[in-house]
């Protein structure tokens, strides 16, 4: 046992490490654009369905200026460590109610989780301060994969109980966003050839570990690739601001 701990230790600061890769890509995704703006003017920022809360810690700590808030709509234990300039909150984001206070918000992968999210978001439009920017990131209902789908049967019946809100595709979601006010800045379509092909070798290879670390380096690279090429992809990336 000790020494399969030393060795999880020394993996851990290898490109073998395994991560979850689809989490590893929106990250790339998320930094690319978020380095993009003057983060140095903002000061209240929201993560809208924070989860355990990594893209807060990490954004906390990158900039200490800014005060964060983190909203799920369940509680992590992961939560209890936290920077000082965070606060985490269990909160529904259909009821979400503060009104022109944050510079920035966030939502990653969140919207596909919540029925009527069409009211979250105008909810989020209301809490952004004017000129205040939106980073959305989601999957598209325009799906495609490389494998057959026996391979995903575990994840596809989590996906159906929990994938319960409205998907769209790229141009519906910049429709509906217009029409409640954001001003869309960029489009991009996420998880093309390279980060999809990465993410589906991810999956199959959950129940084979050695397979997976052999493999985790070129997945990352392919990650890298994505943030790249990839213009049309299985997930949607809009970043907005208030008019």
């Amino acid at each position: 046992m000790k020494i399969k701990l030393i060795a999880k230790s020394l993996l851990r600061h290898t490109a073998f490490y395994p991560i979850h890769i689809g989490n590893y890509i929106r990250n790339l995704y998320f930094w690319k654009y978020i380095k993009k703006l003057k983060v140095k003017n903002f000061i209240y920022v929201l993560d809208a369905g924070c989860g355990r809360g990594g893209y807060t810690k990490k954004m906390a700590m990158k900039y200490p200026h800014l005060k964060i808030a983190g909203y799920d709509i369940k509680k992590y234990e992961s939560w209890k460590d936290k920077p000082g300039n965070v606060n985490f909150k269990q909160k529904d984001l259909l009821k979400l109610e503060e009104e022109n206070y944050y510079h920035f918000c966030l939502s990653i992968d969140v919207l596909e989780h919540i029925p009527e999210n069409y009211k979250v978001l105008e909810n989020i439009y209301k809490a952004l301060k004017a000129g205040g920017y939106f980073y959305l990131h989601t999957p598209s209902k325009d799906e495609r994969r490389f494998f057959p789908k026996r391979f995903f049967a575990e994840f596809d019946n989590w996906a159906k109980e929990e994938h319960i809100g409205v998907m769209y595709t790229i141009e519906e979601l910049k429709v509906i966003m217009s029409s409640i006010g954001f001003e869309i800045i960029k489009t991009q379509g996420t998880f093309g050839f390279f980060g999809s092909f990465a993410w589906e070798i991810d999956r199959i290879t959950d129940r084979f570990r050695i397979v997976k670390i052999l493999l985790m380096p070129l997945l990352k690279i392919f990650g890298h690739l994505d943030v790249i090429f990839s213009r049309r992809g299985a997930n949607i990336l809009i970043l907005a601001s208030k008019k």
